[in-house]
């Protein structure tokens, strides 16, 4: 089975509006919405005790929050497995076939927990503004946002309802989706990466991700990547959904599921493959390993792994704090000290006045980063017209309608460790 070539078409249909209507269709790039059949069907999980649908529109004053995972509806209609193996399907390998995609719209999920939390593994506050001066600082103000605002059955605790709320937004997803199936679509990018051209340099991603706790964790075909050594994946499965995010604790620097779909660095290396580069495949690590004897191994595990590859040099990206970012610089050194050259993919923590050391951690090694902004400092956002999600952030007494002060890291993706937001720093 496994001999059968990884190539992944992606038939993408462009959403051009969303809207409710009488039934739940998709004509001419419009997609319509019967909100009373989406609730219907997320409430079909009864660990829901109310479950409502809204559209958030680039453009709009509109503020979204408690914004936890977004999703791209994606669906498989040729091929092994199904797109989010392990949730919707079983454990099938995926990254082949033809999966069905639409583009410019999420199911965006917003909810509060049952339980309180205590120490750092909680879900934070997450804010994406669709308009004005602060829409900048989420990639999410630029598409159409279904927003699922949900409300937990009384008795449940948090492990068991952040299941139910992840499974709601891949199950709208997958509804969404296949509205698409008979449909003409826009293009049709085709990932296919068994070629390589001898002359040109074997390039691999280090793909790090987050691995620390409820509320901070990430699946790898539905199970979490506790205890994952490093590991090669190719990046068609990743474009078919076998990474799905669980990570709420700072919004600024999470990769929601969208983006996992969306990986710019693995869209730009497939663009690029046969032409100035061979993509040669992807490493995936776990971050946030507990101890330094863990860390160096799994660093030199990594290096080991690229060898393998061939690769002649790494781009590295990791999700999360401190601890993810050791993890993230000691893989840098050893895939340096064993030849191969690296560039580091990093947001920056340079304290509120902007002046401290930017990195958590470095290397000597480490001399290409590129900056992807500051995730620290406070900001103002204006009022808004209309919130989704709650007419209260998760502080209880300040007003989702605003104007209010808030931290860099509650806005949804402001400092996207992938690349995927619409910050950056430069040195003048």
């Amino acid at each position: 089975m496994l001999k059968q070539p990884f190539r992944l078409e992606i038939a993408t249909c462009t959403v051009l509006d969303v809207r409710f209507g009488q039934t739940t269709n998709l004509a001419h790039g419009v997609l319509t919405l019967n909100k009373d059949e989406l609730a219907a069907l997320v409430r079909e999980d009864l660990r829901f005790a109310d479950a409502r649908v809204d559209i958030a529109r680039p453009g709009e004053s509109v503020r979204i929050v408690h914004c936890l995972d977004a999703v791209e509806p994606r669906v498989k209609v040729e091929g092994p497995g199904a797109v989010f193996p392990g949730f919707l399907g079983g454990p099938e390998t995926v990254g082949r076939g033809k999966t069905v995609r639409l583009a410019g719209v999420s199911v965006l999920t917003s909810s509060r927990y049952p339980q309180p939390f205590s120490g750092l593994l909680a879900a934070r506050e997450a804010i994406v503004d669709m308009a004005g001066p602060t829409a900048i600082y989420s990639p999410f103000s630029r598409i159409f946002n279904i927003v699922l605002a949900l409300t937990p059955q009384a008795g449940l605790d948090n492990a068991d309802y952040d299941d139910a709320v992840r499974r709601a937004g891949l199950k709208v997803a997958d509804r969404l989706a296949r509205l698409a199936i008979d449909q003409v679509p826009d293009e049709s990018p085709v990932f296919d990466f068994s070629h390589r051209d001898p002359n040109l340099p074997n390039v691999a991603y280090f793909y790090q991700i987050q691995g620390q706790g409820n509320m901070a964790d990430t699946y790898l075909y539905g199970r979490t990547i506790e205890n994952l050594a490093p590991t090669l994946i190719h990046p068609n499965e990743v474009m078919d959904g076998a990474i799905v995010s669980g990570v709420y604790v700072y919004a600024s620097f999470k990769n929601p599921t969208y983006v996992h779909l969306n990986n710019p660095v693995i869209w730009e290396l497939q663009t690029r493959h046969g032409k100035d580069l061979n993509f040669v495949g992807v490493i995936l690590n776990r971050g946030h390993n507990y101890t330094q004897f863990e860390k160096e191994r799994s660093s030199y595990w990594a290096a080991k792994l690229a060898g393998f590859l061939e690769a002649d040099g790494v781009i590295l990206t990791a999700e999360g704090g401190g601890n993810s970012a050791i993890d993230m610089m000691l893989a840098c050194k050893y895939l340096e000290q064993a030849g191969i050259k690296t560039t580091v993919m990093s947001y920056e923590n340079p304290g509120p006045n902007g002046r401290d050391f930017p990195l958590f951690y470095t290397v000597p090694e480490a001399d290409a980063v590129v900056s992807l902004g500051m995730a620290e400092g406070m900001i103002r956002l204006p009022e808004m017209a209309r919130a989704i999600g709650d007419d209260r952030l998760l502080d209880n007494t300040t007003a989702a309608l605003g104007p209010f002060d808030i931290g860099m890291y509650s806005n949804y993706c402001a400092t996207n460790q992938l690349g995927a937001n619409v910050l950056a720093g430069r040195q003048f």
